[in-house]
């Protein structure tokens, strides 16, 4: 009950802390000329802020197509429990799946397309698509993904191609977004010839791929309902063995995943902006957990030069520490931590940053250097900037351990 209270009360302050932020974007006097550049970095700071939600991901397809497989592959540890033969999945229900008392990730889990038998679980729905969408109008996903066993591209698709086609079109006329489609084939490692594995540079196991690709994305961008939606197919094998219980991580010695990466990268570009910190937070990825990071710590240290010109002694003090609270909070949710006050305790004791030596230094620019007439200010706002980009450099290092995010061009 504490915890619980605690936790709680650590959201109110977040809510707080966010909101006192965009009162900041908010305050910015209208008649004051903003660069573009500046705009952009006040976008990428609302799209920070909006993206704090964990993703949500609608996984459809065939019965027995890998769904919960590919779940668990894309996480990195074992969030959803594979069923035996026998369909489990009953009522199309969102799912929070969580990690280290983090929430990580929301997944519809769908019945499949072309039930052999009823599922075990009670649904009042009397298909497959009836009871997706009745979850739909609950919450709308982010992005679909349709997934197609690579051996059964050819056969039957006709009526998955159907429902997902309804699934979409329902989606589009209740919430007025075209969600992004990606198709995904699932078992690659599946097509001849056997026991080859991926990667390889077998000619023949490729070109198998590769033909199934071609061949699913024709399908999916005949369909009149689906090509406008219809981004990308990736091939993947999901097959990895993980430690017991729930949760448990991926063994490194039964680490058979191929492509996931680049489903995840897929994802990432053809979703929102608003969800992109969430989906590299989700699925662990060091290349766009620090791009996200970097435009994050650049859009920050622009807020905090422009308020620190503010003319009035001592007025920047509070809201920079609010924004630079604010974006070691973001850059440790990045990491996969909770976005909490205590994250920024961990940073400025584990990492041996002073928090008052670094809010000093704002202080002593702020107060003493504002009395300067016309050049204090501009020497704050630098002072500022310095401090917060110092600061931003050091949450990225300490939290995704790239000591080279700051050089980095992506």
């Amino acid at each position: 009950m504490a915890a619980f209270q605690e936790n709680n009360e650590a959201l109110s302050r977040n809510e707080f802390l966010v909101t006192e932020l965009l009162k900041v974007v908010n305050s910015i006097p209208g008649f004051i000329p903003l660069s573009e550049p500046f705009k952009n970095n006040l976008k990428d700071l609302r799209s920070a802020i909006q993206g704090l939600h964990p993703p949500r991901v609608m996984v459809i397809g065939r019965a027995k197509c890998g769904k919960s497989s590919l779940i668990n592959a894309i996480c990195g540890l074992k969030v959803a429990e594979v069923s035996d033969t026998t369909p489990e999945t009953g009522m199309a229900e969102w799912k929070k799946y969580y990690h280290n008392g983090s929430d990580l990730l929301h997944i519809l889990d769908t019945r499949g397309f072309q039930e052999s038998q009823a599922p075990r679980q009670y649904d009042s729905a009397k298909t497959p698509s009836e009871s997706i969408m009745q979850a739909v109008k609950k919450e709308c996903p982010d992005v679909i993904l349709f997934l197609c066993k690579a051996k059964d591209v050819h056969s039957a698709s006709d009526e998955d191609l159907n429902a997902c086609e309804l699934i979409v079109g329902e989606i589009k006329k209740q919430y007025w977004r075209d969600l992004p489609v990606i198709g995904v084939l699932t078992q690659c490692d599946e097509l001849p010839p056997k026991r080859v594995y991926f990667p390889t540079d077998n000619e023949m196991k490729n070109r198998n791929v590769q033909e199934q690709v071609k061949s699913f994305f024709a399908f999916l961008k005949a369909r009149q309902g689906l090509s406008e939606c219809v981004k990308d197919v990736i091939p993947t094998v999901a097959d990895a063995k993980y430690e017991d219980g729930r949760n448990g991580l991926i063994l490194p010695d039964d680490d058979d995943r191929w492509n996931i990466t680049e489903l995840v990268e897929t994802m990432i570009r053809y979703t929102p902006s608003e969800i992109h910190g969430s989906l590299a937070r989700m699925a662990h990825i060091k290349k766009f957990q620090g791009h996200v990071a970097i435009t994050t710590v650049t859009a920050c240290t622009a807020l905090c030069t422009f308020v620190s010109i503010n003319p009035i002694p001592g007025a920047a003090i509070p809201v920079v520490a609010i924004i630079q609270t604010f974006m070691v909070t973001y850059i440790g949710w990045l990491s996969g931590r909770e976005f909490s006050y205590q994250t920024v305790k961990d940073f400025f004791v584990t990492g041996g940053i002073g928090l008052g030596a670094n809010l000093g230094m704002i202080g002593i620019a702020d107060i003493v250097l504002k009395f300067i007439p016309g050049f204090g200010s501009l020497v704050s706002a630098g002072a500022g900037a310095i401090a917060t980009k110092g600061l931003g450099d050091a949450a990225i290092a300490y939290f995704l351990s790239l000591p080279e995010a700051k050089n980095a061009v992506y």
